[in-house]
């Protein structure tokens, strides 16, 4: 049995199978993942009732309580009024494709954009440093003072 289980009693297993937990702890509290505060706010956003949008998402209130889904609704806009839903990271780009090809491949939404330009800078930043290192390195061989034999 998962850590947090003999707290909730039994029909956790299913909240356990939904995509959008990341863990359950000891105490019994369930981590949701990024994606669930997205969409629940998103169903919050579009009229939804906190318990209607929760259930929405999968989750049997019978057996969480309507009380999480309150909860998560408060946590979705809470995270909502920080900026911290729709951050995307640069991380997740490949800064050695051209914006050329980016733009031809996918259709990005402004936060998209914007970190895959802050990755295609972080890319072109780590190039140019190679190329001071590599030229710096050349320079070192060439003008060495021992003469080859």
């Amino acid at each position: 049995m998962i850590d947090g289980m003999e707290v909730l009693g039994p029909g956790y297993e299913k909240v356990l199978d939904n995509g959008m937990v990341r863990d359950l702890t000891r105490n019994g509290r369930i981590v949701y993942s990024h994606d669930f505060y997205v969409a629940m706010y998103k169903k919050l956003e579009a009229g939804m009732d906190s318990v209607a949008a929760y259930e929405s998402l999968g989750f049997d209130t019978k057996v969480t309580g309507v009380n999480r889904a309150y909860q998560a609704a408060k946590h979705a806009r809470e995270k909502a009024a920080a900026n911290k839903l729709y951050t995307v990271d640069p991380g997740s780009y490949d800064g050695s494709v051209p914006p050329e090809e980016m733009l031809q491949m996918a259709d990005l939404s402004k936060d998209e954009l914007i970190a895959y330009l802050k990755a295609r800078n972080y890319y072109m930043e780590e190039l140019v440093e190679a190329q001071k290192k590599t030229s710096s390195v050349l320079a070192d061989i060439l003008t060495s003072s021992k003469p080859r034999r």
